[in-house]
């Protein structure tokens, strides 16, 4: 729990700070930063599990994970929304989050489960297969991805730090000055306390229920989770018939 915690902690502090990059020296960079760094602490969580490392080292991994994500958080969707006006797409943006969702929620589906099962023939295979998996997404992002709709600005400590403030004004602006998201971001927030807690505790309670060291039941289950964002996001858009047609 603690080091889950650590990864928490890391994401809170470095929302703002790492969304300056993507705004200014463009979400590409902010991508490749994400994966590069994801991929290093990866391989550290890698290292000091086979060194038998206590828990101090786990967290510092962990909360340089969480930098790592909050890199890739917002700068992926924005990158995907400036393509789009570029191209001067004028249709609803939902649907296209739902289907990147949808997507999502697939490879999840896929990859906590192949997760699961290699992790049933040791804990350190799933850690290997992450960050080599990471590796061809870090080249396509160099070689393929490309800021289109955006233009990159110059950034030094000084507008770093400006621009840190321009983006933690706005969110005061648009969001607790706003009645309505003021309103969505509080019941997010104590959603997420409960949820949080639960998401990091549950491997080790379904695991005492069953009374046995079953690595790939955690695997699936958290598959599941996979699968009800993609059929969560299919409903985005949707009229009410389908809805009920759904149901």
């Amino acid at each position: 729990m603690l080091v889950n915690a650590a990864y928490t902690v890391a994401q809170v502090v470095f929302e703002v700070p790492t969304g300056v990059i993507a705004d200014t020296l463009g979400r590409r960079v902010s991508y490749l930063l994400a994966v590069g760094i994801i991929i290093f602490s990866t391989l550290l969580y890698l290292w000091f599990g086979l060194a038998g490392r206590g828990v101090v080292p786990f967290a510092i991994a962990s909360a340089l994970l969480g930098l790592g994500y909050t890199f890739y958080t917002g700068a992926v969707d924005a990158w995907m929304v400036d393509a789009l006006h570029s191209v001067d797409y004028q249709d609803r943006l939902e649907p296209i989050f739902a289907r990147y969702g949808m997507v999502f929620g697939a490879f999840m589906l896929v990859g906590t489960t192949a997760g699961g099962f290699l992790g049933q023939l040791d804990l350190w295979i799933p850690y290997a297969a992450r960050a080599a998996v990471l590796i061809p997404a870090f080249l396509l992002g160099l070689l393929v991805m490309r800021d289109r709709g955006f233009a990159a600005r110059r950034l030094t400590l000084t507008s770093f730090a400006g621009e840190t403030r321009r983006i933690a004004r706005a969110g005061v602006v648009y969001g607790l000055r706003d009645r309505v998201v003021r309103f969505v971001m509080l019941a997010t927030f104590v959603q997420g306390v409960f949820f949080i807690y639960g998401f990091y505790s549950w491997q080790k309670y379904f695991l005492d229920l069953l009374g046995q060291d079953l690595v790939w039941v955690t695997g699936v289950i958290a598959a599941l989770v996979g699968l009800t964002q993609i059929l969560g996001n299919a409903l985005v858009g949707a009229s009410p018939s389908a809805w009920r047609t759904a149901a």
